[in-house]
């Protein structure tokens, strides 16, 4: 049994004590990257690691050592014994690629255990004790150097010897050089190399002993996330000077273009700059979050609103792509910043759409600045329609309508790509029609990139005009098909509905019932995040003769997963899923589950992918719904991408005698109440394993298409024993010895009857031994 830290507030921990066992320590996401390799990433224009190593070694160069505490590290336990840090990434990190590198110059791995425990390293999915989690690539990256780096194994072939030869190694990913985090780690490590570099083995060893055994932390618990992101924000803006928006504010009183501003509020009074500008601040001061303690951050971003609004296409793309803006007070009036302002509050507090603009937008983050180029392209055009229309109302609907437009092919990949030049487009847009349908026509003769107006949008619009009367009904219907903000199954669409509508439409024009009536059924089919829970689709889908479907991707198969996969299927296949949803609509009204078993019982066993629509624990197994087929022939289940492989072949057997994925521990046969069957996987092999603790004996069993193997062995005991133990039971022919243990070979045709007789008479022979 492991050992689990109970992590307390006001105690000191050495990081053999964090570094251990079940504890993980993780940098989330709301982290900054890693800093301290190079100047080029840290705030103060410095370099911090040798510094750092170095005065570690005078400490450990005295004469008295002593316990060396290095102060706080702020967390808190999203799971038992895993620790989330929000401060003292810096210092943990920069300490653990040292012990990695002190690992790396002494024989035996001494230090590998405070690395990565035994169970991840040998059994499991690699996943070191320190996790980087503000990237997919930056948690990769520290499982592949610690464990083809820091770790010395004489058979890891993708092992590299020093810190140069990383990035050339066949584990470093191209991502990896795009990634700060990881390169501020190498360059640290090449700091750490150099410092080392004449160090013996022995006084590595000692070094990190005194390392791990005699510096602490002392750690306080910030009880959850949201407390722990305010802390983050509050430690690392402390000494940092602030965006002084108040220095602008003179600047703009006296500037020229507002001489004589004077505005008449509601009540009659007359307002100034001075009175407005407070007003404005005090609204974001009112809407601050994030851990920002003042309005700055959104006052800031707010001018910058203001400022791309009304500049230029160039400007506008210089702006977007620095996230920062200096304020033209000299060209932008005052009067158009108060009524940007008043547009402002009118999207955020009074419009009342729950899911956008988002309150976010008002106070961003230290660590982002500014809210990203895809939400200006959503809100700047929000905000110039208001303006430019003088809308109030709550309830414009053609607001709303343009808000869909725009929310919806924010989202599409094209759009991502090409946003920094669509901006200027979009804000044109609104600002020469109201109605989103004069897209259509385009009177104005605007230059509309098909980026924006693809043809699927000038068809939703088009069917929009021309059923005028519905035009309402049919826009919710569109809507609700686009929305995967409040329907996750939607994502499959990905804004992009046209199959539903060509299924929708015949010679007579579009039928908004039967678009209602695909697309129900549709949320009936792929309900939530298609999961498990949709596995039985999968499996009636196999019965339908699809293309490409399983999907191939080298030699993996997938069976629908991600939200891409199922988009790109539906897409290839629209004629044939339009069929399928035909006939579910039809049998929903009696038990749509109950037709779509029938498909899968009714399929011919003869049929390509027939054991995975009459198996549905081939499936359970896959959590991300793939295998792995190298040979054509032998399916390999897999877990997430790649981990824990299991055969096909291995999962017939086992379910045939009785055991399951949740059961793996169950009666081989009443007659030997001491064999029990379950199932073994790693990363090399895996098998059924027929197993009798009590007289320390093993059967392995591994299926293929033709052939069965049967292993027969004993463990922790020496090879000796094990064969002569066995000489009986295995002296006739078809037994083998290959130095560790008996093997025979099987033709059993996929016959699992034949197996399991087999395994019967085996058994039956051991329990007659002495």
């Amino acid at each position: 049994m492991m050992n689990k830290i109970n992590f307390i507030t006001g105690t000191n921990y050495t990081l053999s004590e964090l570094f251990s066992d079940e504890g993980k320590i993780i940098i989330p996401d709301l982290q900054r990257d890693y800093c301290w390799g190079d100047e080029v990433h840290t705030k103060n224009k410095i370099e911090l690691v040798s510094d750092f190593t170095t005065n570690l070694i005078q400490s450990f160069e005295q004469e008295q050592r002593n316990k060396l505490n290095l102060g706080l590290i702020y967390g808190y336990e999203s799971l038992e014994s895993h620790i989330q840090l929000c401060d003292g990434q810096q210092r943990i990190t920069t300490l653990y690629l040292l012990i990695g590198m002190l690992n790396k110059k002494v024989e035996g791995n001494p230090f590998r255990k405070l690395l990565i425990s035994d169970y991840e390293y040998l059994k499991d999915d690699k996943e070191p004790y320190l996790q980087y989690s503000i990237r997919e690539s930056s948690l990769y990256f520290l499982s592949d150097l610690v464990c083809h780096f820091f770790i010395e194994e004489a058979n890891d072939k993708e092992n590299v010897k020093y810190v140069e030869n990383i990035e050339s190694a066949q584990w470093f990913f191209n991502d990896y050089k795009d990634d700060a985090s990881i390169q501020s780690m190498l360059r640290a490590l090449k700091k750490m190399e150099t410092i080392l570099g004449d160090k013996t083995a022995e006084w590595c060893y000692e070094f990190g002993k005194f390392l791990t055994t005699q510096l602490t932390f002392m750690y306080y618990d910030m009880g959850n996330r949201k407390n722990g992101e305010e802390t983050f924000v509050v430690i690392n803006t402390t000494g940092e000077p602030l965006t002084a928006t108040q220095n602008l504010k003179p600047l703009v009183i006296h500037a020229d273009i507002n001489k004589g501003y004077a505005r008449t509020d509601a009540d009659g009074h007359t307002s100034t700059i001075a009175i407005d500008w407070e007003e404005i601040e005090t609204w974001f001061w009112k809407n601050r979050g994030n851990g920002n303690d003042t309005a700055e951050a959104g006052f800031d971003e707010f001018l910058r609103w203001v400022t791309m609004s009304y500049a230029d296409k160039e400007t506008l793309q210089q702006v977007l792509k620095q996230k920062t803006a200096h304020f033209p007070y000299e060209k932008i009036a005052f009067k158009k910043v108060y009524e940007c302002w008043k547009v402002t509050q009118f999207l955020f507090n009074e419009w009342g759409n729950t899911i956008y603009p988002k309150k976010d937008f008002l106070s961003p983050k230290e660590s982002e600045k500014a809210i990203s180029q895809l939400d200006c392209f959503q809100l700047l055009p929000l905000m110039t329609y208001c303006l430019q229309w003088n809308v109030t109302e709550a309830k414009d609907s053609n607001l709303l309508r343009w808000y869909h437009f725009l929310h919806n092919i924010a989202r599409k990949s094209d759009v991502g790509k090409a946003v920094n030049d669509l901006v200027y487009d979009a804000i044109e847009m609104v600002k020469s029609y109201q109605d989103v349908l004069e897209l259509i026509e385009n009177k104005k003769c605007l230059k509309i990139s098909e980026t924006i107006l693809t043809d699927e949008e000038r068809l939703k619009l088009t069917i929009l005009k021309e059923n005028i009367g519905d035009r309402e009904a049919i826009e919710e219907a569109f809507w609700k098909a686009q929305n995967r903000d409040e329907i996750k199954s939607h994502h499959i669409w990905a804004g992009e509905i046209k199959p539903l509508i060509d299924w929708a439409t015949a010679e007579n024009g579009f039928h908004l019932d039967a678009f209602n009536g695909y697309l129900n059924m549709f949320d009936r089919l792929f309900e939530g995040n298609c999961e498990d829970n949709i596995d039985l689709v999968r499996r009636a889908l196999l019965t339908r003769s699809l293309t490409n479907y399983p999907i191939k991707q080298g030699n993996e198969f997938n069976f629908g997963w991600g939200w891409a996969d199922w988009h790109q299927l539906i897409w290839e296949n629209s004629e044939a899923f339009r069929k399928f949803f035909d006939d579910c609509i039809k049998n929903a009204e009696t038990d749509l589950e109950a037709y779509l078993k029938s498909l899968c019982d009714e399929f011919p066993l003869e049929q390509d992918w027939a054991e995975f629509v009459h198996c549905p624990y081939l499936l359970e197994y896959c959590n991300t719904k793939h295998t792995i087929c190298n040979d054509g022939k032998n399916h390999i289940l897999v877990k997430n991408s790649w981990s824990k492989p299991f055969a096909v072949k291995n999962a017939h057997l086992l379910y045939s005698l009785g055991a399951t994925w949740q059961n793996g521990n169950i009666l081989f046969d009443e007659k030997y109440p001491q064999w029990r069957v379950w199932y073994y996987q790693g990363q090399i092999g895996n098998c059924v394993v027929i197993e009798n603790t009590e007289r320390n004996v093993a059967i392995d069993v591994v299926c293929s298409v033709t052939e069965c193997t049967i292993t027969l062995f004993r463990r922790k005991t020496d090879e000796e024993n094990i064969r002569e133990y066995f000489s009986t039971i295995c002296s006739t022919p078809e037994w083998e010895w290959n130095g560790e243990r008996w093997k025979k070979m099987i033709d059993y045709k996929l016959d699992n009857g034949k197996v399991r007789d087999v395994l019967d008479e085996l058994i039956g022979r051991i329990e007659q031994m002495d």
